[in-house]
């Protein structure tokens, strides 16, 4: 399950939250599959408005908590990272669509 704390929510600009996985009472906990994933990760999120649209931008990168050994893990899992927050959007633009 995850988890998000919001540290930031700027209307209409810019979400930032920390994610995590977490145990059933909402506690953090370590990825199910990836021991030396990051406990957190940070999230932000930008909003930009270009010609009529809105631009979205998602940096993601290893909170400050975490190690040496979850940086690399979290860099070399980049590719996968990709995939999911695009298809993320995707399924967020097919929505909007539908409104």
């Amino acid at each position: 399950m995850g988890k998000f704390t919001y540290r930031e929510i700027k209307v209409p600009e810019r979400l930032v939250f920390i994610v995590s996985f977490s145990d059933p009472k909402g506690g953090v906990t370590r990825h199910p599959w990836s021991p030396n994933w990051p406990l957190e990760t940070l999230s932000t999120v930008t909003f930009e408005q270009q010609g009529g649209k809105t631009k979205v931008s998602v940096q993601w990168i290893p909170a400050d908590s975490a190690t040496e050994m979850e940086r690399k893990t979290f860099d070399e899992g980049r590719d996968g990272m990709k995939q999911g927050w695009g298809g993320t959007m995707d399924q967020f633009a097919a929505y909007l669509g539908k409104k």
